[in-house]
């Protein structure tokens, strides 16, 4: 049994990856914001601090004891009222992460990254020489923090690995994820139409066990991509409606008028408004990219579980129905 911290522990990720821990004996302190929502975790046996990855010392204290830490903290969306958020939570909140666990002597950091950026390389298994090209600040934001963390394996008495989820999907996503926004607005019959795109879905358990696995059997130094089966939005909308038995939407949306309408739309919303746009400019920018990604070798090597992707659609639409997320609640959910 070993004792494990786990930053954003409320999370999409951290949330799932909390139950993990547990139900492999492991003790778990799980690191959280003031403000931050912790429905997530409410009740589980685990030691619950409050600290923000943007400040350095308060991680000190979180830190000590630990045999291990899974930094799942990050921002993960495709806008914010400023682009320095990104860049304050997702590069220096991973800086202070790891500088404070060398300081502390810890001996093992799983690193949260992302998949994605994996579609910008040439040979689709390795990060893009630089940052040209991204999409998104989330994007850029997140390739720095996983170039950071490597030099920290490389230069620093301190085992750090990357576990790089493609689209997770699930239970516990309460903000929702940009996917699960997707999935709703399908659900709630707001989707009228869809700009299609090609990414590779997997169960957010299955995501979890892989931090475990990464943690224990991983190669300090090296990329983990947690991921499972190639597929595209209008794929996943053809599953939702035969599986609910709802209409699908009526036409694909044209790439051309899609980012017309996202550069008026974050202009109004995102700058006048200062609220988050219906559709980022970033998020119809990453429709163009195609995310998927064979991550057999990976999950082979690690043993990784491959949940059917009906079974994860199903869980996260329960799940999304048990916590309010749709407009007919739960009773209108019917499975053939």
């Amino acid at each position: 049994m070993a004792r494990y911290l786990v930053t954003g522990a409320n999370g999409f990720v951290g949330s799932n990856l909390v139950k993990v821990l547990l139900d492999n004996g492991h003790e778990v302190r799980g690191m959280v914001r003031k403000s931050s929502n912790v429905d997530n975790i409410a009740g589980l046996p685990i030691e619950t601090l409050i600290g923000d990855i943007r400040d350095e010392e308060t991680l000190e204290e979180p830190v000590q004891g630990v045999d291990g830490i899974f930094h799942t903290a990050a921002l993960y969306r495709f806008w914010a009222p400023r682009n320095d958020l990104f860049y304050d939570t997702n590069v220096l909140g991973t800086r202070n992460v790891l500088q404070v666990a060398d300081r502390a002597g810890v001996d093992r950091v799983v690193v949260t990254s992302t998949a994605s950026l994996l579609a910008h390389s040439e040979d689709g298994k390795s990060l893009p020489r630089s940052t040209d090209g991204l999409p998104s600040a989330y994007k850029v934001t997140k390739y720095i923090a996983e170039r950071e963390s490597l030099s920290f394996n490389d230069e620093r008495d301190l085992d750090v690995v990357i576990a790089s989820p493609t689209v997770p999907i699930g239970p516990g996503d309460y903000g929702p994820t940009p996917t699960g926004r997707l999935i709703l607005e399908y659900l709630n019959g707001k989707m009228k139409g869809y700009l299609d795109m090609d990414f590779n879905v997997v169960y957010v358990k299955d995501v979890a066990q892989g931090h475990l696995l990464a943690m224990e059997k991983g190669v300090p130094g090296e990329r983990y991509v947690l991921g499972n089966k190639n597929t595209s939005l209008s794929e996943i909308i053809e599953i939702l409606a035969r599986v609910t038995g709802r209409d699908r939407p009526m036409f694909k949306i044209p790439y051309s008028v899609a980012i017309t309408f996202a550069w008026i739309d974050e202009f109004v919303e995102g700058f006048l408004m200062r609220k988050r746009p219906t559709a980022p400019i970033a998020a119809i920018e990453s429709t163009r990219i195609d995310e998927t990604i064979d991550s057999t070798p990976w999950t082979k090597e690690l043993g990784l579980p491959q949940t059917p992707i009906i079974k994860a659609l199903k869980k996260a639409m329960d799940w999304y129905s048990e916590h309010g997320y749709l407009r007919n609640g739960k009773s209108e959910l019917r499975y053939k």
